[in-house]
């Protein structure tokens, strides 16, 4: 009987988009500026990024994942992050 059953398949589509975050840091190590965006894939998140980060040091990241670091290396690192809930808030 399962031989006569078709289930649909849902492959991924190539333009399914992932959620990034992008920290910008002062130089005191405190967050100024979470942003968020939408991405097909790291190498379109990180052309995003760079424009997000106007000089400041910055962190690009996929969930939990550190993707990629922006700016001078002389600011402190972020020592912990957090994941935002469902409905992030947006800093001005």
């Amino acid at each position: 009987m399962a031989d006569l059953i078709k289930f649909p398949a849902k492959p991924r589509s190539r333009h399914a988009r992932r959620i990034y975050q992008v920290h910008r840091f002062a130089p005191s190590g405190s967050v100024l500026t979470t942003c968020i965006i939408t991405a097909r894939n790291d190498g379109d998140a990180e052309r995003q990024a760079v424009g997000l980060v106007e000089g400041h040091r910055a962190e690009l990241w996929a969930s939990d994942r550190l993707v990629a670091v922006y700016g001078a290396l002389d600011n402190p690192i972020a020592n912990s992050i957090r994941l935002l809930g469902d409905e992030p808030t947006i800093r001005p």
